[in-house]
């Protein structure tokens, strides 16, 4: 039985468990080298989050029902620990989708009164392979989003540039509406899972929020996360594509 539910630009929110008064919402979607996805999932597990709000539509996101431990569960999921909440995923986002998916991420972090909403990504770096350590930048929505990571040490502002896909429409719905966004960006790259990417992220968010979350064992079995994401993240190259990721590599034409 929901304890709530509602329906947000045509997807489903529906609370099984309560989900709290939680001060963030994290959002991990598949995108360039899975970063956020990869960040999302370790923390889940690390910090033993509990499944709390079913996001899908039946218009919107293939006919998939994920089924675990005999129960049927939604694509997309809030996991929550009643101060913080994780959004995360299990398939790659179609064209479609994204656009809808994402005004109702930000009207969702209204409506519920979140602080502040965090999405993590990677951006593309063709000298990826050449970094010792990624680095981590960030866009933000409001002054308030600013002067948080402008705290922040080890990060910098994303000066210019583009950014394409779900993270770009919460970022522009995020300033419209007036809701405290932060996008947190690491050095990344574009069609490879790279937990790496995503432990710096992480140590980034554990500063923002105030919850630690160690990525030690990350770090260690990043070859088996690489395996285990291998899958989706073919599926999110062919999403990508179609989504016109070649603009980030573009200088805006006013600089």
């Amino acid at each position: 039985m929901s304890v709530y539910e509602e329906e947000i630009n045509g997807f489903i929110y529906r609370e099984y468990r309560p989900l709290g008064k939680p001060r963030f919402l994290v959002v991990g979607l598949p995108d360039v080298g899975l970063v956020g996805e990869i960040a999302a999932v370790h923390m889940i597990r690390t910090l033993g989050l509990t499944d709390s709000v079913g996001v899908d539509s039946y218009t919107m996101l293939p006919p998939i029902a994920v089924i675990k431990s005999g129960e049927s569960l939604c694509p997309i999921r809030i996991y929550s620990d009643g101060g913080l909440a994780v959004m995360v995923t299990d398939i790659a986002l179609s064209p479609r989708a994204i656009v809808p998916l994402a005004l109702s991420i930000v009207e969702f972090t209204r409506l519920r009164g979140f602080e502040l909403l965090i999405g993590l990504t990677g951006v593309a770096n063709p000298e990826r392979a050449e970094m010792e350590k990624p680095n981590v930048y960030w866009l933000s929505s409001t002054d308030e989003a600013s002067r948080i990571a402008s705290n922040v040490p080890g990060i910098r502002r994303a000066e210019e540039g583009y950014i394409v896909g779900p993270y770009a429409i919460i970022l522009k719905e995020s300033v419209r509406k007036r809701v405290n966004t932060l996008i947190l960006m690491a050095d990344s790259f574009l069609d490879l899972p790279d937990p790496e990417a995503a432990a710096e992220i992480l140590k980034a968010l554990s500063q923002i929020t105030g919850v630690q979350v160690q990525v030690d064992k990350l770090l260690e079995e990043g070859e088996l996360v690489k395996l285990r994401m291998k899958e989706l993240m073919k599926e999110t190259r062919s999403a990508l594509a179609r989504m016109g990721k070649g603009y980030e590599y573009r200088a805006p034409i006013i600089y």
